[in-house]
């Protein structure tokens, strides 16, 4: 497991106090995220079903498959641990479970944003539970999650290292006439000497391609001139941390120059608000305002996010979602948030993770804030 015992019994504790209030009898996850927070287990083949029950009362389980007991073993606290195979359907093996606790006229409520609770799942599910209540847990786990806790901090802290580690890789890597694939080999390299978990991707764009958002690396030859645009991620105990940061290779121009700071400026203004008890909307807006009265944006159509809960995360989501800064946010920070805090214009931009404090803020990421002139 990747923490003590006590960790997970606080957790479940916590989970259980939300349900006995909602008036549930159990709850059954089936997000990757929702599963291995509850119960810590994990495997790198979660293409598979997994579903985990927790009653309001008495012991949990895990559906799986059988393939996976193993590292189930290894990775959880769960004791009883139910497979199929293969050729087996897994909502009869889910349906066996819940009757084996008597909870098949229960009130049972499922994560119903998870992306592997499936629409087929859920009608499956649905029949063959016929006299239970399914209900919308209404993103129970996820609310209860974005405060971390002091350990969660430390395995984000380790993988703040990790991914300073690949962006000073990368930066290392970056002179003419080598390939953005390059580049990522070098960051990779360096990431995962660094100790960081799987996935290794991320958005490394060049040159004109820097325009594209969220664009992966290619062939493409560095050539004097050339935008930069680097935004990694580090994982440990699949927790992330991420950080942008963008700049030129050879001599930036003054319009560079410019956006760079304005970019900065107005994000500085942002995070230096930061601390628990503060408005989002607030946060938001004063962010947005320098880059609209400096003409980088449009109001129309600057409404993407500029912050997003950031932790225990797997893909394809890349973040916690459930508390954005948009313009239309409408939430209080609370101490242990962790936020990826993200700015661009034109191309260039910067990022920070940063966990909310009682005071203000604390840069998880702590690689220089500034223009790259490489």
């Amino acid at each position: 497991m990747n923490f003590p015992k006590e960790e997970y019994d606080e957790r479940i504790a916590r989970v259980r106090a939300e349900m006995s209030s909602r008036g549930m009898d159990m709850l059954l996850l089936f997000g990757q995220e929702a599963i291995n927070w509850t119960s810590g287990f994990y495997t790198p083949a979660h293409f598979a079903y997994a579903a985990f029950g927790l009653p309001l009362e008495g012991e949990p389980f895990l559906v799986i498959r059988y393939l996976e007991e193993k590292a189930a073993r290894v990775t959880t606290w769960v004791e009883d641990i139910q497979t199929y195979w293969d050729h087996e359907d897994p909502i009869e093996a889910t349906r066996r479970a819940v009757e084996s606790r008597g909870l098949s006229k229960a009130r049972i409520a499922l994560d119903k944003q998870a992306w592997y609770l499936t629409a087929d799942r859920y009608d499956r599910l649905k029949a063959a539970l016929p006299s239970a209540t399914l209900l919308d847990e209404e993103r129970l786990i996820d609310l209860l999650r974005i405060r971390k806790s002091p350990l969660e901090l430390d395995c984000m802290r380790a993988s703040a290292r990790i991914v300073e580690a690949a962006l000073q890789g990368a930066i290392e890597a970056t002179r003419e006439g080598v390939t953005e694939r390059d580049v990522a080999a070098a960051m990779a390299f360096a990431r995962l000497k660094a100790g960081s978990d799987l996935p290794v991707d991320g958005v490394l764009t060049t040159g004109e391609r820097t325009l594209e958002g969220h664009g992966p690396w290619t062939d493409r030859v560095l050539r004097r001139g050339d935008a930069l645009h680097y935004e990694f991620h580090g994982i440990k105990n699949h927790y992330w941390t991420r950080i942008l940061r963008t700049g030129v290779l050879g001599e930036p121009t003054d319009d560079q120059w410019r956006t760079a700071n304005t970019i900065l400026a107005a994000q500085d203004i942002g995070l230096g608000m930061m601390k628990a008890g503060a408005s989002a909307i607030a946060i938001d807006a004063a962010m947005r305002a320098p880059m609209l009265e400096a003409g980088l944006k449009q109001r129309h159509a600057y409404t993407n996010r500029l912050g997003y809960g950031l932790g225990l995360n797997f893909r394809p989501s890349p973040g916690e979602f459930i508390r954005e800064f948009t313009p239309s946010c409408d939430f209080e920070l609370e101490e242990g948030m962790v936020f990826h805090m993200i700015m661009a214009a034109n191309g260039l931009g910067y990022s920070d993770t940063v966990v909310v404090t009682r005071d203000g803020i604390e840069f998880i990421t702590k690689f220089p804030r500034e223009f790259l002139v490489l």
